[in-house]
Parts: C-alpha cells; structure tokens; sequence
C-alpha cells in the first residue's frame, strides 16, 4: 500500500503501525489529538508527538482558523494517501476477487464527501493564494478557512476559502475580510442559493466585528454554475465565479 511504502522511508518512524492508524483515524475524520487518541483508545499524550512527525514529514497537515484562535483541525495532506486509507484498504478484499467495479460504486460516496470534496476545497484555497490577484479585482492577503458561529439558527457555518486584506493580521477580532468563497465539486451547477448563502455570511462577520461589508463573494465549482447565476456575475462587481477550467488556467473568471 502507498502509505506503507511512505512510511519506510522515513527512519524517524520505527513503529509503523501506529503511524499508519494515525493516517487512518486522521483520514476517517478524527481532528484534534484528543479525537484521534480516542479513536485508537489512546492518551492524548501517547499520539501528540507520533502526529508531530507526520506533520513534519508532510503527511499530515494542520489548518488554523483564520479568524479564531481555536484548536487547528488536523487534515491528511495528500489525497493519494486518504484514498488508500478511506477505500483502496476497506476494499482490498472485493478488489482482490476481481470485483473492482462493486468496490468502486460502493466507495463513491466516501470519495465524492472526504476525498474529492476535501481536495476541491484545497485547490481552492490555493489559487486564491496564488493566482487571485492576478485573475481578479480582489487583492488578498492571508487565505485560509474559518469557522462561524449563527446564534439565530443555534448552528455554525464553515466557511471554504476566506481571504484577509494584505497586512491584516489572522485571528484579529477585527479583521478587514475582501474575499468569502465556497468551493463545490458535487455533480450539480451551482446556483444563487449558494450566492444567498455567502451574503448571510457576509452579514454574520458585519454582525460579529469583522469589516466584511465590501467582501466579495466567490464560488469556485467542479461542475460549472446555472444560467442565471452566470448573468448575476455580469452584473455584479461583487460576485466572482471560478470554474475547474479557470483553475488550472483554461478560462477566464466571470464577474467582478
């Protein structure tokens, strides 16, 4: 397996198995320490510096709201290695009798929620780093993910792509946000429910402190975006719709 051969190469992990169950627990959602050590029955303590060196070495990643000093979430970095954890591994014994395509069909919900999903949303986050300011109007400083809280609903939104102004500080409780984005892979267009969606956001960070008001909205999709939405960002200055082509460099942005 991918992971196993990974794991030899680097002589600091002497103790496989416990690293190969922490990508595991990591790649099946478990993303704190405590969550982790929970699901393999152990301490805290037992798993902190095992996940330290799985950070270091590049096969675990640590990702820190960017408007909260919260606990960053511990995601697996490579999409390769939550593949082999999440299906090739729970299917190998379908796979290994030739039945391939069953293992498949029942493995896509996995791939399309925690594999594909995940992924989508990193590269995302990504281009947005490297790429938004030349694209876009929108001139961004520090890009990540936030959590936030909606007490009228008694519920918390994620928040996929969130950018800063150049120079302003992460997790400040003020802080000028340009940019509040949603990246989707799921098979259908995406639409202005989603749009309606990023306003109430938007609204959410005026609400709560943040200097949010002039952000502009960004839907980044894998599978394109509903006719009317497309004439939207014809006429907004605050709409920005990314598809997969304008991602990897083969078409424009539309809006702004």
């Amino acid at each position: 397996m991918e992971a196993e051969f990974l794991l030899r190469e680097d002589p600091r992990i002497t103790h496989r198995t416990l690293y190969y169950d922490l990508l595991s627990a990591v790649a099946q959602g478990a993303s704190t320490p405590s969550k982790i050590g929970a699901m393999l029955e152990k301490q805290r303590s037992a798993v902190a510096a095992p996940l330290d060196v799985l950070e270091s070495t590049g096969y675990l990643r640590k990702e820190q709201d960017l408007l909260k000093g919260r606990s960053p979430v511990i995601t697996v970095a490579d999409p390769v290695i939550r593949f082999n954890q999440l299906i090739t591994l729970p299917m190998v014994d379908l796979i290994e009798h030739g039945r391939a395509q069953v293992a498949w069909q029942d493995s896509k919900p996995t791939f399309h929620s925690k594999i594909l999903g995940p992924h989508f949303e990193e590269t995302a986050r990504e281009w947005t780093r490297a790429f938004a300011f030349d694209e876009t109007p929108v001139r961004v400083g520090a890009v990540g993910s936030a959590e936030i809280a909606d007490p009228a609903a008694r519920t918390k939104h994620e928040i996929d792509v969130l950018a800063l102004a150049p120079g302003e500080r992460p997790q400040s409780s003020h802080a000028q946000v340009v940019l509040l984005g949603e990246a989707k892979a799921t098979q259908q267009p995406r639409g202005m429910k989603d749009v309606e969606r990023l306003e109430r956001l938007r609204d959410l960070l005026e609400d709560q402190g943040h200097h949010s008001r002039d952000a502009v909205l960004a839907l980044y999709s894998l599978h394109g975006f509903y006719p009317d939405l497309v004439q939207a960002a014809g006429r907004r200055q605050d709409l920005l719709l990314i598809d997969i082509d304008a991602l990897y460099g083969d078409g424009q942005v539309r809006g702004g």
